[in-house]
């Protein structure tokens, strides 16, 4: 073994190696970090296999039909069609978004956000009934943690016109569901998807989470319509549909990269006003 103390030539010849090195890692890290992942990116797809494999009961009903993780930034993620649901205004069950929860899950495992998300089967749609025990829930992480933003993840039918749909209600900015974040929306997605926001799904219904949030909780928040061909990597029920892994990926580190940028942007304006709350929205 060699030994190595200060001062000795083995320590002065090993210096030019350490220095070699060093400066290998600050260049490759930029490259190992381009896409804004934290992590492996094998092990990020591994984990939403996993989670989506063995968490997500999307058939067996169970009376604590949601979950709950725990986040460190006043920001939430929310996937509340993971699962199958019942949509009583259309007396039908409904057919999961799938991989929605588990893209919740390990996007909030990366960003340090708060997810909420079905994990079995639910006697109610958390995303269209006006009142709902996942709602109730997550008015109360809300208010318990300060969250100022809300992600809500939706599945997208693989025909749509559109890689993802942004819904924040309207156009402009006086009525829109996240007015201060929507320009990180955009730039994280810039030269991603044409016309990013309200295509088809603006998240206007009352029952929405997005507009729950702004009308009733009095925070920001928007509906991301994601299509099949983005985020399955392996359907339960169509063996001919299975995306891209680097799809997933980008997709991931695109979420992830505005995630990053939304929290700085609360950080910043919560140091400037530290007494301040949050600005609310229209809340009834």
């Amino acid at each position: 073994m060699l030994k190595i103390t200060n001062g000795t030539p083995h320590n002065r010849r090993l210096c030019p190696i350490a220095v070699f090195f060093l400066a290998l890692f600050f260049f490759l890290s930029p490259i190992m970090n381009h896409n804004s992942y934290s992590g492996e990116p094998m092990g990020i797809i591994d984990n939403i296999r996993q989670i989506e494999k063995n968490d997500i009961k999307r058939n067996i009903p169970s009376e604590t039909y949601y979950g709950y993780v725990r986040g460190q930034i006043p920001i939430m993620i929310s996937a509340p069609h993971g699962a199958r649901h019942y949509r009583a205004c259309e007396n039908r069950w409904k057919a999961e978004d799938a991989y929605t929860s588990s893209l919740a899950i390990e996007l909030g495992r990366l960003t340090g956000a708060h997810v909420i998300y079905l994990k079995n089967k639910a006697a109610e749609d958390p995303n269209s009934d006006i009142r709902s025990r996942y709602k109730d829930f997550l008015a109360n992480i809300v208010r318990e943690n300060g969250i100022r933003f809300i992600i809500d993840l939706h599945g997208a039918h693989r025909d749509q016109p559109f890689k993802i749909d942004v819904g924040v209600l309207d156009d402009r900015a006086e009525e829109s569901s996240c007015p201060t974040f929507k320009p990180f929306i955009a730039e994280a997605f810039r030269d991603y998807e044409d016309g990013l926001f309200n295509k088809q799904f603006r998240a206007k219904s009352p029952g929405t989470i997005t507009s729950f949030a702004k009308h009733d909780l009095g925070i920001e928040a928007a509906q991301f319509e994601i299509n099949a061909l983005c985020r399955i990597l392996k359907s339960r029920t169509d063996p001919s549909l299975g995306t891209n892994e680097q799809d997933v990926l980008e997709l991931v580190g695109r979420l992830q990269k505005m995630i990053a940028a939304i929290n700085e942007k609360i950080t910043e304006d919560s140091s400037k006003s530290p007494l301040a709350v949050p600005t609310l929205l229209g809340k009834r």
